[in-house]
């Protein structure tokens, strides 16, 4: 009968390995394994009601959409042409099965203004949305770590209460503040009053310098709610039982939160970046609006209140929601690898 020691480090808390031999890595392996399936299959499922969703937006809008897209002063002949054109003479479950068959051939018709395939309208636009959401997450969560440990550790033990609540209060009010109302602020502040930044976007500035107040815009408001999550995670995890060991260790300060204490805090931060980068595609549409930004919300906007573009609305609401779940998919994945207990949870 042979024995198992396991030796781990005086210093260990829920972010520190312990290595427990072969059997682990198998049970990690398994647990990989299950985590992909079920995600996998959710995926699929997501992308089904994804199909679904888009499909319907025609068919719930309210009134004829031949008649939307013909014109108040067109002909019968002409609003049947129309709807035969779109196939919206057909029955429900034939539309329904061309729609399928388009979609999988990634065919969500042809855009009614431009007269091109609209998956190609919708994509040409999809970097200058992502460029400023994705550069606006990681600063929102870079900042927000920083900006929440630091407050954390300062306050720790109840200490420093004026910081604790001035902190409180102006985290709490700026992250109330709706983004399009941050969005004009900026505008009016930096480009109107100051005149150090362009307000709206034009090639005459440069894509870098255009794109400085939009990515603050959707950068305040996150930083600050993912700053208070954070300062409040500081001090849970500041009173564990592996902290106090390791100050009692007089370990150096970097030694001590960066390495023991930002691991954990990692965990929660990816997980509120999934969600926070799927709501920020949303503010973004708005903010786009603002600083003139050529984007998706410029193109969704344009298609929907004045060109009645059904092709380019099915598929940019797609691609948004195929953005979102690829990114939900990557962060958790991500979170696997950082903290493989978060593999057993049951993720959206």
């Amino acid at each position: 009968m042979s024995t198992q020691t396991h030796e781990s480090s005086p210093v260990s808390g829920p972010g520190t390995p312990v290595l427990d031999g072969p059997p682990r890595a198998a049970s990690l392996g398994g647990a990989w394994r299950r985590f992909l399936l079920r995600r996998g299959v959710g995926l699929v499922i997501n992308l089904a009601l994804l199909v679904i969703v888009t499909f319907l937006i025609v068919q719930l809008i309210p009134g004829d959409p031949a008649t939307a897209i013909a014109g108040e002063s067109a002909t019968l002949a002409q609003v049947e042409l129309v709807r035969t054109q779109l196939g919206l003479d057909q029955p429900f479950f034939v539309q329904f099965g061309t729609y399928l068959l388009g979609v999988l051939q990634l065919d969500f018709g042809t855009s009614f203004r431009y007269r091109v395939p609209a998956l190609e309208v919708v994509m040409a636009a999809v970097p200058f949305t992502l460029a400023i959401t994705v550069a606006a997450v990681i600063l929102l969560l870079v900042l927000g770590l920083a900006l929440g440990m630091a407050v954390g550790v300062a306050t720790r033990g109840d200490r420093r209460r004026w910081l604790g609540g001035t902190f409180n209060v102006v985290t709490g009010v700026i992250s109330s503040v709706p983004v399009y109302v941050q969005a004009t602020a900026f505008v009016v502040i930096f480009a109107v009053l100051l005149r150090v930044l362009p307000p709206a976007y034009s090639p005459a500035y440069g894509f870098g310098i255009a794109a400085i107040l939009p990515i603050a815009s959707l950068t305040v408001g996150g930083m600050c709610s993912v700053a208070r999550i954070v300062r409040r995670e500081t001090a849970v995890i500041l009173e564990q039982d592996y902290m106090r060991t390791a100050r009692g260790w007089r370990l150096p300060a970097l030694s001590l939160y960066a390495r023991h204490m930002l691991p954990n805090l990692l965990t929660t931060a990816l997980t509120l970046s999934g969600i926070i980068l799927t709501a920020l595609l949303g503010s973004a549409l708005i903010t786009e609006a603002v600083f003139a930004w050529p984007g998706l919300g410029g193109v969704i906007v344009q298609a929907i209140a004045i060109d009645k573009d059904y092709p380019i609305i099915r598929a940019a609401v797609f691609v948004i929601g195929l953005i979102s779940l690829v990114i939900t998919l990557v962060i958790d994945v991500i979170l696997g690898l950082i903290d493989p207990r978060t593999l057993g949870e049951k993720r959206g």
